[in-house]
């Protein structure tokens, strides 16, 4: 079970330290749980650690110019442990969005690319659930991306070639059942 208050710890002092390593494993801790035990929540931790990742990889996003909106994040992130500590399932999802926003606010001052980062890492996770074992309608379904995007994503990417970590089949079995006889 995935520990709320652990993971914002880790992916908060990742970020203040630039530790893109310790962000990235924060990011596979996360994607291994969302896996086993898909929940909005998880899904959303795994979406923002992997775009952390992806911005402690790029300095431009540390220089004089985003000071104010890395500033905000820290902020964010201190709020995302707190909020975590209270345990209190709603407001961590409120506090989620509102991390988003701040991550949306840095990405869209310095926007390189066609595909925003938040979506780039929904449907990277989207594809690691799929090539974890997970159906691609499911993987589909419960995070909101396109069939095909994930698809075509996981296929460029040779995903499946490089996840060591797939799924187990009793496991798989067991989600099933969970989501089919809500067992």
């Amino acid at each position: 079970m995935l520990d709320p208050v652990a993971i914002a710890h880790d992916m908060r002092d990742a970020f203040k330290a630039r530790n893109m390593r310790k962000m990235r494993k924060t990011n596979d801790k996360i994607q291994a749980e969302t896996a086993l035990n898909f929940s909005k929540q998880n899904f959303m931790l795994a979406v923002y650690s992997y775009v952390l990742a992806k911005m402690l990889s790029k300095p431009r996003f540390f220089g004089k110019e985003h000071a104010d909106a890395v500033k905000m994040i820290e902020a964010k992130l201190d709020g995302l442990v707190s909020t975590a500590e209270k345990k209190d399932p709603e407001a961590l999802a409120k506090y989620l969005d509102s991390l988003g926003d701040a991550i949306q606010a840095l990405d869209s001052a310095d926007s390189r690319f066609i595909k925003g980062m938040i979506d780039k890492g929904k449907l990277k996770t989207a594809a690691i659930l799929y090539a974890q074992g997970i159906s691609l309608s499911a993987a589909s379904e419960m995070t909101g991306v396109e069939k095909q995007e994930i698809m075509d994503y996981a296929g460029k990417t040779m995903m499946f070639d490089r996840l060591s970590d797939k799924i187990p089949l009793d496991s798989r079995i067991k989600k099933a059942r969970r989501m089919l006889l809500g067992e």
